[in-house]
């Protein structure tokens, strides 16, 4: 009974809401239409955010090298008298030595005024135109072994000399500073170098030259028998190696201020040295065209 009854309540209160929908037309015809839909977010395109005022500049680039330099320096003040002297007493003069122990001929040199130290002073020992030996102490014994470079003393004449050096390798050139003896292995015979007549002996740069040593390389040489000028004999530098487009050369038309090469770069380079007579060739004798290599490492 309860149930029948709630069943027409029911109905009876949907009536006016189906009359109202009869009365509209019915159904969804005449609905407002839906809201558009909401237009699609813009797109917003990815912006670098502005460099904060603190924000570290970026690195500079680095200057360029400074070009490599082969320039003319200054002569050293030349020793107060006494002037340094050295004499080689052994092997003497036109000396015949037996071939089985030129090697072992002790090479003795007598220095005045010229006071030598190991990282000082010294004297540069020059066998047939090989790297020199430096000499620190005058006591310390030096065969001519010790000069060849490895090679066997070969039969025939050779040349020593033997000049005193600064702490910086620029030779003392002042007279009767050098000291040259011409002696034989085995037995005499042809004179491949007159040693009366000029000679061209190169001395630095020499090995290797590590950190401040490589700041400022010096060229230096000892001249016998001969003299420079201007459009007569004059020896010719050239250098090749890293940092240097086709050769740095130079002229050297004085003898006794040194030669130096700036701005050298990490590497090998080569120095050539040449005795020019006015005609630009270069005089007979075979110290008279010498070729180095030396290496640089900062």
């Amino acid at each position: 009974m309860n149930m029948r009854k709630n069943l027409l309540l029911s109905a009876a209160s949907m009536l006016p809401l189906a009359l109202a929908l009869v009365a509209c037309g019915g159904g969804t015809d005449n609905l407002p239409p839906p809201p558009p839909p909401p237009p699609p977010a813009p797109v917003i395109a990815s912006v670098a955010p502005a460099p904060s005022a603190s924000a570290a500049p970026a690195p500079a680039a680095a200057p360029p090298a400074p070009p490599i330099t082969l320039t003319q320096g200054e002569a050293s003040p030349e020793p107060p008298a006494p002037t340094p002297v050295v004499k080689i007493l052994a092997p003497t003069k036109e000396q015949v030595i037996p071939a089985a122990s030129a090697g072992d001929l002790a090479v003795k040199v007598d220095i005045k005024n010229w006071k030598i130290a190991p990282g000082d002073a010294h004297v540069h020992l020059i066998l047939d135109g090989k790297p020199y030996k430096p000499l620190f102490d005058p006591k310390a014994p030096v065969k001519l072994s010790d000069l060849t470079g490895g090679d066997a003393l070969a039969e025939g004449q050779h040349i020593l000399i033997a000049f005193p050096s600064r702490a910086n390798h620029e030779s003392v050139k002042s007279p009767n500073a050098l000291s040259l003896v011409e002696f034989w292995v085995g037995k005499k015979g042809e004179k491949v170098q007159d040693p009366a007549k000029p000679l061209l002996v190169y001395s630095r740069p020499k090995g290797e030259y590590k950190g401040d040593m490589a700041n400022h390389v010096i060229i230096d040489f000892q001249l016998v028998n001969d003299k420079l000028a201007a459009d007569k004999d004059h020896v010719h530098i050239a250098v090749t190696g890293p940092g240097i487009d086709g050769e740095k050369a130079a002229d050297a038309t004085s003898f006794g201020p040194p030669f130096y090469l700036d701005n050298l770069q990490d590497g090998s380079y080569s120095v050539k040295l040449e005795l020019l007579g006015a005609d630009g060739k270069v005089l007979p004798g075979p110290w008279n065209s010498n070729s180095r290599t030396f290496s640089v490492a900062r």
